[in-house]
């Protein structure tokens, strides 16, 4: 049986636990602490209506001739305004939309797609030649893939970093 200076003790270490817990960066939280993203699909009328307000919340344009584009909004712990905005478009074009936000697309090392994005998007793969852009604006992210194909496929992942 323990003593009570044991069980202080005990439920001390817990307490500091629990709260140290509560109060790190949800990237020093481990995976179990985050739900798993759902993601709610906008039919394709209604992506074609809301993508060009998602893309320029993240500082991006959509390109005049985007084509087949979708639109997820995505339900992720406490991050907001989480969107993935998909499309096809001219490569020049999707490149010049990255540009055009202050940010030189580079190619994609696997290393690149990790953490949120990586759960947010679920089982997304760079793929080889794969252009991508990070775009911070005030507590916004944006990440941006563009396929190495033209027309290129483009995928946008934009989300609010949650208030700490």
């Amino acid at each position: 049986m323990s003593t009570p200076s044991t069980q202080a003790r005990i439920l001390s270490a817990l307490a500091i636990t629990i709260l140290l817990t509560g109060c790190l960066d949800p990237a020093e939280r481990s995976d179990r602490d985050m739900t798993q993203p759902t993601a709610a699909p906008l039919p394709p009328t209604d992506a074609a209506i809301a993508a060009p307000d998602l893309l320029a919340n993240a500082g991006l344009t959509l390109p005049d001739d985007a084509t087949d584009i979708e639109v997820d909004l995505v339900t992720y712990g406490d991050f907001t305004e989480v969107s993935i905005t998909r499309f096809t478009a001219p490569r020049d074009e999707a490149i010049t939309m990255s540009l055009d936000a202050g940010v030189h697309p580079i190619e994609m090392k696997d290393e690149y797609l990790q953490g949120y994005a990586k759960r947010m998007l679920g089982n997304f793969e760079l793929e080889p030649g794969m252009y991508g852009s990070l775009i911070g604006i005030d507590t916004a992210t944006a990440h941006v893939f563009i396929t190495a194909d033209d027309p290129a496929q483009v995928t946008v992942l934009h989300y609010r970093i949650p208030s700490r």
